[in-house]
């Protein structure tokens, strides 16, 4: 299991620098955009509930930006929201269903959970939208994992 938090951690702080390089089109300088920056400072510092409201304000003025809801769910499961987190994590492929990311960490909250079944499903789901080789390998792990679990 310690491995998988130091694969947490790797992996948020990858979907931070991604999520950087996307934000920073035509759209900088809106207000979503200061409110998402700020929220991810917030998460870096471990500032959980201050990230939760500043992802909430990006998302209230941008209701499409999936990051958002996948840094927010982040903010979540380390507060032990586990269940929030999950919602924000399904709103998250729902507005971006090839967002490898948000199901990778979805199997990981499900497994926290114990509900071993869901995070085979949804560990499943990222490993068919994953294109990073290191990164299908690990899921690849997880699942095995999981299915052991499952026995």
């Amino acid at each position: 299991m310690r491995s998988r938090v130091l694969t947490f951690n790797l992996l948020v702080l990858f979907v931070f620098f991604v999520a950087s390089l996307a934000v920073w089109g035509p759209a900088f300088g809106e207000d979503y955009l200061d409110y998402y920056e700020q929220g991810e400072f917030a998460l870096r510092v471990q500032k959980w509930d201050s990230a939760i409201a500043l992802f909430t304000k990006s998302l209230q003025d941008n209701p499409n930006f999936f990051v958002a809801y996948h840094n927010r769910a982040i903010a979540y499961s380390k507060k032990g929201e586990y269940d929030r987190s999950i919602q924000d994590l399904r709103k998250a492929v729902e507005l971006n269903p090839d967002y490898p990311d948000a199901y990778g960490l979805m199997g990981l909250v499900y497994e926290i959970k114990k509900d071993y079944a869901s995070a085979l499903k949804v560990y499943r789901e990222a490993l068919a939208r994953e294109k990073r080789a290191g990164v299908k390998k690990t899921i690849e792990q997880y699942i095995q994992d999981v299915e052991a679990k499952l026995k």
